[in-house]
């Protein structure tokens, strides 16, 4: 029997009106009453996460940010936290400035940006965590950065990815849990690595493991558990790598997950 169940949210756990279903909920929180390890291996930024974690009731630390910090819901600061070197986000400020792109940070749980554009307002993060205006990036006063992203229309992401790769070569990792978006973390960072030195943390290992995602940025995660999880919605390409592909899409896949390895 599993023991650990880590599930991505967009496109995956959450509904595409970002709700999950209370049969979905109910069935999380027998597991957790049954002891099985429940986490959210996401994109998004902490506060959005920590929002259904405890709408669910999870107590187990969070995997945000792409898997840059590992961090319990309840816990004042993070268990791991793995940002991207000072150099290398000043380096993607400068090529974003350069091209015209927009360009979103994370500092402290903030979202950090030049000015709020409707690509600001369009990040489901938007709506549960502070955004700082900062007018030209290359002035601003930065912590330490876990993630940044770009947002655009799919080809032009496609062309940005390749201007980062042939300016910073391996010194980011790149991810997108949408075409319309390329996500950078510093270049050790991803989902399945954060996951696996959490299940070191609880005396687990990846067999033990059952992972549920849709897209590109969850592909490591679904092939370094004991078993990975496409939803029906997710990309073809994730559901070429994985060991299960539901019939069912977004929350109700998980369900038919809960239901036939739990």
């Amino acid at each position: 029997m599993p023991r650990m169940l880590c599930l991505d949210l967009d496109g995956t756990l959450l509904m595409p009106d970002l709700a999950i279903p209370q049969p979905v909920i109910d069935a999380l929180q027998t597991l957790v009453r049954r002891g099985v390890v429940v986490t959210l291996a996401t994109g998004r930024m902490f506060p959005s996460a920590k929002k259904y974690a405890d709408l669910i009731g999870l107590s187990a630390p969070l995997v945000v940010y792409n898997g840059a910090v590992i961090r319990a819901p309840s816990a004042e600061k993070p268990l791991f936290s793995f940002p991207v070197p000072a150099d290398v986000t000043r380096s993607v400020i400068e090529t974003a400035c350069e091209g015209g792109w927009y360009l979103q940070l994370y500092n402290d749980d903030k979202i950090v940006v030049a000015e709020k554009v409707f690509h600001t307002e369009a990040d489901p993060d938007f709506q549960n965590a502070p955004c700082v205006e900062v007018g030209d990036l290359r002035l601003a006063s930065l912590g330490p950065t876990p993630k940044l992203m770009t947002r655009s229309d799919p080809d032009e992401i496609v062309r940005r990815k390749a201007v980062l790769k042939a300016r910073l070569g391996d010194r980011l990792h790149l991810a997108a849990s949408s075409p319309k978006l390329l996500e950078m973390m510093d270049k050790n960072v991803t989902k399945a690595r954060s996951l696996d030195r959490l299940c070191r943390e609880l005396g687990l290992r990846p067999e033990d493991a059952v992972a549920c995602g849709d897209s590109d940025n969850d592909t490591e995660m679904l092939l370094w558990a004991g078993v990975g999880c496409c939803m029906h919605n997710g990309l073809a390409s994730v559901k070429e790598q994985c060991g299960y592909v539901c019939r069912a899409s977004n929350s109700y896949g998980v369900l038919e997950v809960i239901e036939r390895f739990f």
